[in-house]
């Protein structure tokens, strides 16, 4: 299955003005259901701003939770509920975390949301 994102910047700005926040030591994950949306099912998006570091530091951050993000969708998509879209926000301790903690948070979040 194909990791689908989102591109558009008012999708990013609903699901911060509207959506469900959540937030853990790095990164804050955001869920928002939107009705308009109708040809997606789940979608989501990365977010790293300038406060992380440089492009490449940014880059990573992303690219991490990419990874995380397919990972769990090819073990555990019941995790995730249809028709929503996620938005994952890094933070700076990101880039030093391991894997494994940032897997273990973010299922820690997906079960409060």
């Amino acid at each position: 299955m194909k990791l689908v994102t989102l591109k558009k910047r008012r999708d990013f700005i609903l699901s911060n003005k509207h959506g469900q926040k959540t937030f853990s030591k790095n990164f804050i994950l955001q869920k928002y259901c939107n009705p308009h949306m109708l040809d997606q099912d789940l979608a989501f998006g990365f977010t790293a701003t300038k406060r992380i570091g440089n492009a490449v530091k940014r880059n990573r951050a992303k690219r991490r939770m990419r990874a995380l993000v397919s990972r769990l969708l090819k073990d555990d998509k019941i995790l995730f509920k249809e028709k929503y879209s996620y938005v994952l926000i890094a933070k700076n301790s990101i880039l030093k975390a391991s894997f494994f903690e940032i897997q273990n948070q973010l299922k820690e979040c997906l079960s409060r949301l």
